[in-house]
Order: structure tokens, then C-alpha cells, then sequence
């Protein structure tokens, strides 16, 4: 994917955040990579994401909003996924954490564990009386 330097100006243009859930990097671990599109240009660029959403997205399972927050739509994301795939076969060009990506049912647990916790509710007083 990217080397190391180039993936470190990357994390700091994105202020060492998680490209999906906005945590930085001292709560949820290092960023690691992966592939998408970014507004301005039509080629593939890299985005950091927790490990969390790069296991969940390396597993197959990111959502539409999640897609949407790196660029790509479905079928891109099918395509990327193969691509993966077909390296991971050849074992060429991917990092030790890529290597060592979660098994799918360690995801399924993350998620799940995940969704169980309380996030704060956003309260909204636009309410106008006319």
C-alpha cells in the first residue's frame, strides 16, 4: 500500500483521527491503513482507521455510511476486497498487521461488543415555537 513515511504525513493530515469514528489515535491504538477515495480526485488513496474498522473493513463488513466516509461505493468496495484478497493470496506488499488481521468471528464479537456500549445522546433544541 504505502510506506511508512508517506503513511505517517497521511495520519497527520488527518490529525491522527480514525478516518470513520473520529477517535484519535491515543485511545483506540495505531492507525493503520486502507483504501479509498478521497473528494477531490478519482484515484485510490489511503485513509487511517482504527483497528477496529480496519479488521471490520478488511472482513467485508463496513456499511454504506462507512463507505461513504472513505469515498467508495459498493461495488468499488467489492472490488477492493478481491484485490486484497488476491495480494493476501500472493503474500506480497501487505504489513504485519495486515497479515494479522482479526478472524471473522473476533469482528463479529468486536462489533457486537461495540454496539452494546452507551454512546451520548445528541439532543437538538430547534424547536421553534411560531
Amino acid at each position: 500500500m504505502t510506506d511508512s513515511a508517506e503513511f505517517d504525513l497521511i495520519r497527520r493530515r488527518h490529525h491522527y483521527r480514525c478516518s470513520i469514528c473520529r477517535q484519535p489515535e491515543k485511545v483506540t491504538g495505531t492507525l493503520l491503513p486502507v483504501k479509498g477515495k478521497a473528494a477531490e480526485v478519482d484515484a485510490y488513496c489511503t485513509f487511517p482507521v482504527c483497528p477496529d474498522h480496519h479488521a471490520k473493513y478488511m472482513q467485508g463488513f463496513f456499511t454504506g455510511i462507512e463507505m461513504k466516509k472513505i469515498g467508495i461505493s459498493a461495488e468499488e468496495y467489492r472490488n477492493l476486497l478481491s484485490e486484497i484478497k488476491e495480494e493476501q493470496d500472493a503474500g506480497k506488499g501487505l504489513s504485519t498487521a495486515e497479515k494479522g488481521s482479526l478472524t471473522k468471528d473476533e469482528t463479529i464479537k468486536k462489533i457486537q461488543k461495540a454496539q452494546k456500549m452507551k454512546m451520548p445522546k445528541v439532543h437538538s433544541d430547534y424547536k421553534k415555537e411560531i
